[in-house]
């Protein structure tokens, strides 16, 4: 997972799946994301995404939904984490790495997106020569 700090206009965040499948853009305004942002998000986005993959084309799961919830002053090395279970998935990041805009434009997204990907085990991944 990628995840890229926009300068300039401003831009609303979005998610772009790559083309050769390896995972996805995130794509943030540089209002939106802190300067560090984008390496502990990518890392995180990059760690939870060995549990997801692509539904088979033409099917369709549950929406999971999704949340992002800033929370002010975290501790390192607490400033970001997942909660990733059957009925949701919740991130915590610290309240100065993404702007509230951004925190619920994604949330909104990946609820969206949720339908077309499933959760795989553990090592799956490792097995399919690495692609997310």
């Amino acid at each position: 997972m990628h995840v890229e700090r926009v300068e300039g206009d401003y831009i609303e965040p979005e998610i772009i799946d790559l083309e050769d499948g390896s995972g996805c853009l995130f794509r943030l305004h540089e209002t939106d994301i802190s300067k560090d942002g984008p390496k502990l998000l990518g890392d995180l986005l990059t760690q939870q995404a060995q549990r997801w993959a692509p539904r088979p084309a033409g099917t369709v799961g549950p929406v999971i939904p999704v949340h992002w919830e800033r929370v002010p002053d975290l501790p390192n090395p607490f400033v970001i984490g997942v909660e990733d279970t059957a009925r949701s998935i919740k991130y915590t990041v610290d309240a100065d790495l993404l702007s509230r805009r951004a925190a619920d434009y994604l949330a909104r997204l990946d609820t969206e997106r949720s339908p077309y990907w499933q959760r795989v085990p553990l090592g799956y991944h490792d097995e399919n020569d690495g692609d997310v």
